[in-house]
């Protein structure tokens, strides 16, 4: 009974200290960057509606921070998503 009691809670110290050390505060998106190949150009919008970072070998998103851009969201790409804009339709002209 006490190894199993031990093997819970080293495994529950293990998982703990991982969570603590895996998870991160979200980024503001005004804090945000992305590479467009020339220069690095603010995020704007939101992750899911206006852009997403497909999977790539790339770095999507950057930081900034005293001079230095830094990789944020990596293993994926800058996508922005197009925007479609809903159109009255037009009346039919009667001939």
């Amino acid at each position: 009974m006490k190894k199993i009691k031990w093997t819970i809670l080293t495994l529950a110290i293990l998982s703990s200290v991982g969570g603590a050390f895996a998870s991160r505060p979200p980024a503001l998106v005004s804090g945000l960057y992305y590479f467009n190949g020339e220069g690095y150009m603010p995020v704007t919008g939101q992750l899911g509606v206006t852009y997403v970072c497909e999977s790539s070998t790339s770095t999507c998103t950057y930081t900034y921070s005293q001079g230095v851009y830094t990789p944020y969201q990596t293993a994926s790409s800058y996508t922005p998503i197009a925007v479609t804009l809903t159109t009255k339709p037009t009346p039919k002209k009667n001939n």
